[in-house]
């Protein structure tokens, strides 16, 4: 049905762009950790390295996010972006005001890979355009084949180094 109103209505139909992403090796220069913990006003967010299933597994306020399917989710790549987050004009019907987060500029991320935790500088030039993770040494950061989920966030995340102490 979807596809005959397209058909009835002429609308163009395009292919999706690049978001900026690249796909290769795991790099040198990460630290390894075994979780991180990420905030915001009204919720917090975790993620826990599994080495048997090689990915991110995600909680929601001390709870395991767990799809329908029983499957715990969790992405192989994980990105927390730190971007300014200020009240956008919309609001939620009971009133409350949805947040914008400002995701062109340049700023600090943290790619989280195979257990280890990547400092890099996110760009992005203008709304039509992807976002690049730059390592400090000015090579793009490499993501891992499979699911990358990235956290628009304000504040800094607390990660837990393998060793078991708290690290910023």
């Amino acid at each position: 049905l979807l596809m005959q109103k397209v058909i009835e209505k002429k609308y163009q139909i395009t292919s999706s762009k690049s978001v900026g992403s690249v796909f290769g090796e795991l790099q040198k220069g990460g630290k390894p950790v075994s979780s991180v913990v990420m905030h915001w006003p009204a919720a917090t967010y975790s993620a826990i390295w599994s080495d048997t299933q090689k990915r991110w597994l995600l909680n929601h306020n001390n709870t395991p996010n767990i799809a329908e399917s029983g499957i715990h989710l969790g992405p192989t790549t994980l990105i927390i972006q730190m971007v300014s987050i200020t009240p956008s004009e919309y609001k939620d019907k009971l009133g409350g005001v949805t947040p914008f987060s400002n995701t062109i500029g340049t700023g600090v991320a943290y790619v989280l890979r195979n257990g280890e935790v990547f400092a890099t500088t996110w760009h992005r030039e203008n709304a039509e355009s992807g976002t690049t993770f730059t390592l400090k040494n000015g090579e793009v950061m490499n993501f891992d084949p499979g699911q990358i989920w990235i956290a628009l966030t304000d504040r800094e995340p607390d990660f837990t180094s393998r060793s078991s102490t708290k690290t910023k």
